[in-house]
């Protein structure tokens, strides 16, 4: 379901490398489908305790995503039924909205400037599933820890994002899952990609927040393998992504269900 010859590009350390997905006929460049604005920083949302965490996800053409439970006002954000690397539209629900509204749904607004957006999507637009695992993400150690309820099940160091293209923190979600060059996950899409993505490349709803494009199209953050030796984990050299050994980031694909995995990223 991937359109021929996509192109895209995700962030990673050294130059600056598209990624395009195999396929025939011309290349198209994809473009953020979001408003983008600017604000203050902002505090990192916290989840609540272990789970499970509530996935939304599209079952409409167009998602529209609204700043209030209403219809009354303009859209913030409207999202396709899939995703530029052909995933289906899957969104975190907001977990520090303490009492829902009836008809509707409070996620976290995707690919939008500033990271941590909040809106509203109709209930009848989606479809609610639960997943207990959860990415933890601690810059200052450079570690990754998956959880399943709140229990650590893997543990990895990793590489982040150099001093002048920093890691974003928040609290974001998995979108976009892709093997590269060779399939490694079965039921992902295969994209031609830079050896320094590794074995796989999962894309997360976050940007950088001092990048404002990369290679021509957004600048999303991503976790994904690498082809750096492990005497380079515990580093500082991305473009903003989170590198890590290939056989970890391959055992994080395999997830079920992978889309909306939480992931929050702190200092």
């Amino acid at each position: 379901l991937i359109a021929a010859g996509t192109t895209v590009a995700l962030l990673t350390g050294g130059v600056a490398t598209a990624w395009a997905f195999s396929g025939t006929g011309g290349t198209t460049k994809v473009v953020a489908t979001t408003t983008t604005t600017t604000t203050a920083p902002h505090a990192t949302p916290t989840l609540p305790d272990s789970g499970p965490f509530t996935i939304a996800t599209t079952k409409v053409d167009q998602l529209r995503i609204y700043g209030q439970p209403s219809t009354a006002g303009s859209a913030i954000a409207t999202l396709p039924a899939k995703t530029s690397y052909g995933s289906t539209t899957t969104l975190l629900t907001d977990p520090e909205v303490p009492n829902p509204v009836s008809g509707w749904v409070p996620v976290t607004v995707p690919l939008h400037k500033p990271n941590d957006t909040t809106g509203w999507v109709q209930a009848s637009d989606v479809t609610l599933t639960q997943t207990n695992y959860a990415i933890d993400i601690s810059l200052s150690h450079h570690t990754l820890v998956l959880l399943n309820a709140g229990q650590s099940v893997l543990t990895t160091q990793i590489i982040i994002g150099a001093s002048k293209s920093p890691t974003p923190t928040g609290l974001f979600f998995l979108t976009d899952p892709i093997n590269c060059n060779t399939i490694s996950v079965p039921g992902y899409p295969l994209g031609q990609c830079s050896p320094v993505y590794g074995a796989f490349a999962i894309g997360t709803s976050g940007l950088s927040d001092v990048l404002d494009s990369f290679d021509g199209t957004i600048p999303q953050i991503a976790l994904h393998g690498t082809d750096l030796p492990a005497s380079q984990l515990g580093t500082d050299q991305s473009n903003g992504c989170v590198r890590m050994p290939n056989d970890v980031i391959t055992q994080i694909a395999k997830l079920t269900p992978l889309l909306g995995t939480p992931v929050t990223i702190t200092p």
